[in-house]
């Protein structure tokens, strides 16, 4: 042992010696001590476990869509979610397709039971509904955090709640006013889209065509929304807004037993019996066509019976067909003769997109609403709908390069009024809806209805 040792000493001397005779010898040995540490074991073997964190933490990001077009679900899942899943390694996108049939349930049931999908598909009047079952996603989506929201216009603030932003919007959809103008000249009207209540329910009574054999009607003057009931709660807020009306006094009690909700009520009960004669001989609805109802049927070359139609674009002809040639689009011009404070309005939805707070992944929800909400996919996401871009910057392509959008994103930009502040939105719709109904059989006067549906939201909101 002691002769190693001395052998040892002798030889560290002399590679002293030599380290200090040749000072260029200590450079050249350098990259023999660098590679000392990669000898470690530990330091070696701990590098694979890191590499294979994703597969551990594998994560699923649950999306929760409404009535969207296949186009737009085959778009999704073809770019956006392989992108998606390529640049987040273990995380897999699942979308579920749902309905508008029946939401209020399904979504309180999400947040009833704290869990569900980590993103869901909500409506313009549903920020104040669920506001405070959203996560607050300004840490991820305000500016400070992603420079790119400066893009998005007005339909922004549908997705806010006090404040604060819980998602984003996908577009905008108002309600316009679809006329056929070689329709109304065949029926004798030459004075456009008509611009005052008595202008429409002489309209009404002019161009609604009724067949004496099935006692039904073979042409409607104006289709608002549904066909058959012409008192949807949606339709009597766009009369109601263009009337100057508001939906709430200055002290935040509901404003439904003011004389802009009675004319407007009455409104609607005049228009329906102009166009399907009273609650005791009403007559049958249109017969059911193929595509809009101010289009024609392929099938038998015959129109699908309405002369007007008060909706969005979901509800108009594609933009492709011929008959574009014969439509106009106008606002809703209210009744400026009786009500001084009347506007034209085009009654504006923004469906968006919501991250609820029971999310345990709103991060990766955030980084996924910025790929769909990009520039080019909140353009290709509203091409596959035929709507208007939520980003400004989006409206490029098919929507300058269409007469159409281009008119409709003009009034839209111009009248619209966005559903954004109603209070208990889904108990609001069911009280009218079913109050309305009443309205159209007779079995509540006008001022019964805005006294009832005054009373039952009152309730509501308490």
């Amino acid at each position: 042992m002691r002769k190693y040792l001395l052998t040892l000493v002798s030889v560290l001397v002399l590679a002293s010696m030599m380290l200090s005779a040749c000072a260029p010898a200590a450079a050249t040995e350098a990259p023999v001590v660098a590679e000392e540490p990669a000898a470690e074991a530990p330091a070696a073997t701990e590098v694979p476990a890191a590499a294979e964190e994703p597969a551990a933490e594998a994560r699923v990001l649950k999306i929760y869509l409404l009535d969207y077009t296949p186009a737009t679900i085959e778009w999704l899942k073809a770019e956006i979610n392989p992108a998606f899943e390529a640049a987040n390694p273990g995380v897999t996108v699942e979308i579920t397709e749902g309905s508008w049939s029946g939401w209020d349930t399904t979504f309180s049931g999400f947040f009833a039971a704290g869990e569900g999908p980590d993103i869901i598909n909500l409506g313009s009047e549903m920020n104040t509904l669920y506001g405070q079952s959203l996560a607050d996603m300004d840490p991820y989506l305000a500016e400070a955090a992603w420079s790119e929201i400066t893009n998005f216009g007005p339909a922004l603030e549908n997705a806010k709640y006090e404040g604060k932003l819980r998602g984003l919007p996908i577009f905008t959809a108002p309600r316009y006013v679809f006329c056929r103008a070689d329709l109304m000249e065949t029926n004798g009207w030459t004075t456009g889209t008509p611009k005052n209540f008595a202008e429409w329910t002489a309209f009404a009574a002019q161009a609604s065509v009724i067949d004496e054999a099935t006692n039904s009607l073979t042409q409607q003057a104006l289709v608002p929304v549904d066909a058959g009931s012409m008192a949807d709660w949606q339709w009597w807020l766009l009369v109601y807004y263009s009337l100057g009306g508001e939906l709430y006094k200055a002290d935040g009690t509901p404003n439904f037993d003011s004389p802009e909700a009675l004319a407007a009520t009455q409104f609607l009960l005049d228009m329906r019996q102009a166009t399907y004669g009273d609650a005791a001989n009403a007559v049958g609805s249109l017969p059911t066509g193929q595509g809009s109802v101010i289009d024609v049927d392929d099938a038998t070359g015959k129109d699908n019976g309405a002369v007007c139609l008060a909706h969005s674009g979901w509800a108009a002809p594609a933009f492709d067909r011929p008959v574009w040639e014969n439509v106009t689009i106008e606002p809703f011009y209210g009744d400026p003769e009786n009500f001084p404070n009347s506007k034209p309005v085009v009654l504006a939805f923004n469906d968006w997109l919501a991250v609820p707070e029971y999310s345990q992944n709103k991060e990766l929800a955030a980084e996924w609403l910025k790929l769909a909400f990009s520039k080019e996919g909140n353009n290709k996401w509203n091409e596959t709908m035929g709507l208007i871009p939520a980003r400004n910057d989006s409206q490029y392509g098919y929507v300058t390069e269409s007469a159409q959008l281009q008119r409709e994103a003009e009034l839209a930009s111009k009248y619209g009024v966005g559903f954004a502040g109603i209070k208990e939105a889904a108990k609001l719709s069911t009280i009218m809806q079913e109050t309305l109904g009443k309205l159209i059989t007779e079995e509540l006067t006008v001022e019964e209805v805005v006294a009832k549906i005054q009373a039952d939201y009152i309730e509501a909101l308490k």
